[in-house]
């Protein structure tokens, strides 16, 4: 299965106006190819389209009156008559004013008109020109998509000039290729007397070198923009490298933080040794404490002594 005919944009000459450009761009339809004549300019008219249908039901029923006060000779219905009529007449009269519209040019057909010629359409050239044209269009497109131009680190070009410079003068090439190449086959179709096969060899020859110019151009633009595509693509490499750099200090702040909580996890793990073996002397303290109280309480540890006697057997 071919592959689709490639249908290329509308190409304007960059020294239009911008506002006309912009204009013929938002309105393709009303673009002419370069290859037929423009149409003459609308003449400035007013329509009502609600008259034509209006019109004939109105006569018709004024009409079918009239035709029976004819018939019955009815002063009545030839009265009623005259003021249909008058009625009729009214209401087309209202109906004409309220629908009446001027018709003229439009600004997008006007200008399309008074600049023919300065803007190029798919149908102005060949089908080996809209592929190349296409070709250029895309190139063009993928450069002015691409935001690395204005971050500096590529050559500077003014692409709003340079671009569409670039792409107006290959579209003209193609279109002067197209018209010689379409010459060049008729000329093919022509026989004559006398050997002409060296003229046309010769007029092959030139339409293949001139091919062969607009191929290269086009080629540059896909070259420029493969460049810069590749240049876009070591750009936000170079952002990611950038990102993890500074990202890296802090998982440095973070590894020095660990080897600190290390450091106070020994100091911690000091001190709660220390507090262990306080822990074991408080204990300690404690028992013999307890030790100490028992023999203290009452009932607790070996009886008191009894009260002596003197020698004389009573109690001292």
């Amino acid at each position: 299965m071919a592959a689709p005919d490639p249908r290329p944009q509308p190409v304007f000459d960059p020294t239009l106006p911008p506002a006309v450009r912009e204009l013929l761009a938002a309105h393709p339809h009303a673009l002419i190819p370069a290859t037929r004549t423009p149409p003459p300019p609308v003449r400035t008219r007013w329509e009502f389209p609600e008259l034509p249908d209006r019109v004939p039901t109105h006569l018709a029923i004024v009409s079918a009156l009239f035709l029976v006060a004819l018939i019955t000779r009815s002063g009545a219905l030839i009265l009623v008559t005259g003021l249909g009529l008058v009625l009729v007449a009214v209401n087309l009269t209202i109906a004409g004013l309220l629908s009446a519209r001027r018709v003229t040019e439009s600004p997008a057909r006007a200008a399309a008109r008074r600049h023919h010629g300065r803007y190029l359409l798919a149908d102005d050239v060949d089908a080996p020109a809209r592929a190349l044209l296409h070709r250029a269009q895309q190139a063009v497109d993928a450069v002015t998509a691409s935001p690395l131009a204005a971050t500096g680190h590529v050559e500077a070009i003014d692409h709003a000039v340079v671009l569409p410079e670039q792409l107006w003068d290959i579209a003209t090439r193609l279109r002067h290729l197209t018209d010689m190449r379409a010459r060049a086959s008729v000329s093919t179709d022509i026989h004559l007397d006398v050997d002409v096969s060296a003229l046309l060899a010769e007029r092959h020859t030139a339409l293949r070198a001139a091919d062969a110019a607009v191929t290269a151009r086009v080629e540059a633009l896909e070259r420029y923009a493969a460049h810069l595509a590749a240049a876009e693509e070591h750009h936000r490499n170079l952002a990611a490298v950038r990102q993890l750099m500074e990202e890296q200090q802090e998982y440095r702040d973070l590894l020095a933080a660990s080897a600190a909580d290390e450091q106070a996890m020994r100091a911690v793990e000091e001190l709660t040794d220390r507090a262990r073996l306080a822990e074991a002397d408080l204990r300690r303290s404690l028992e013999e404490a307890a030790q100490a109280a028992r023999l203290l309480a009452p009932g607790e540890g070996p009886p008191p002594p009894a009260p002596g006697r003197g020698d004389d057997g009573t109690a001292s």
